[in-house]
C-alpha cells in the first residue's frame, strides 16, 4: 500500500485487516479480491463494515461502504483508527483505556504524580512516560539528558528523546513528538499498549 485513501477505498485491504485481527470476521466468499468498479468496491466495503460492526463490536456511526469507496478521508480515519485500538488492545490481553492508566500509574509507583487519564496534561512534559520507560528498563535511561520538561524547548527536547528510548526497547511508535508534548490520547494509547508488549517481552528474555 501506497496511499490509504486511494489504496484503502475498493474494500479488500479493509477485509484483510478485519481478517488479521479476526480470522473468522469476513466472509470471504462476499468479497470481490478484484473489483473493477464502483459498486463491486461498495459491496466489499459495506461487508468490511459489517463485519466491523457485529463481529468485532466497532461503532461505525456514519460510517457507510460508499465513503469509503470514494475516499472520504476523516471516515477511513476513523475506520482504521478504530482497528488499530482493537488490535493493540487486544495484543495486550483485551485491556482498557482505565487498565492501560491503572498499569501505567503502578508501574511508575511513588516516582511520579500518578496520570488520571491518557489525556492528562501532565505527561505532556515526557517525565511521566521516560519514569515509566525507567521503570521498565532502567538501563535503557540516560537522565543525564532528561530535563524538568518547564520549558517548551524543554518538552521538545524530552519528547524525543522518550520516543528514541521507547524505539530503542523495540516499540514500534507512529506518533511524533510533538503528539507527546500536546499528548495526543489516541497516540498514548498506542504507546502504553507498546510499552506493556515490550514489558511482557523483557520478562520473557
Amino acid at each position: 500500500m501506497n496511499n490509504l485513501y486511494t489504496d484503502f477505498n475498493d474494500g479488500v485491504l479493509l477485509n484483510k485487516i478485519i481478517h488479521r485481527i479476526d480470522d473468522k470476521a469476513v466472509n470471504w466468499k462476499l468479497i470481490d479480491l478484484n473489483p473493477n468498479n464502483d459498486f463491486k468496491k461498495n459491496i466489499n466495503n459495506n461487508q468490511g463494515i459489517d463485519s466491523c460492526k457485529k463481529t468485532l463490536g466497532l461503532k461505525m456511526i456514519g460510517i457507510g461502504g460508499v465513503d469509503l469507496t470514494k475516499g472520504d478521508k476523516k471516515l477511513i480515519l476513523a475506520t482504521v483508527w478504530q482497528l488499530v485500538k482493537l488490535d493493540y488492545l487486544k495484543l495486550i490481553g483485551n485491556k482498557n483505556e482505565s487498565d492501560l492508566v491503572k498499569w501505567a500509574n503502578e508501574t511508575v509507583g511513588d516516582k511520579h504524580k500518578p496520570i488520571e487519564s491518557l489525556k492528562d496534561k501532565s505527561m505532556g512534559d515526557g517525565v511521566f512516560l521516560m519514569n515509566l520507560l525507567a521503570s521498565i528498563e532502567p538501563r535503557a535511561v540516560n537522565w543525564d539528558i532528561m530535563t524538568k520538561g518547564e520549558s517548551e524547548e524543554d518538552k521538545d527536547l524530552n519528547a524525543k528523546y522518550v520516543i528514541s528510548v521507547a524505539r530503542k526497547l523495540g516499540a514500534v511508535i507512529f506518533g511524533v513528538y510533538e503528539d507527546i508534548v500536546n499528548v495526543n490520547p489516541k497516540q498514548m494509547l498506542i504507546f502504553m499498549c507498546s510499552m506493556i508488549d515490550i514489558q511482557e517481552q523483557l520478562k520473557k528474555a
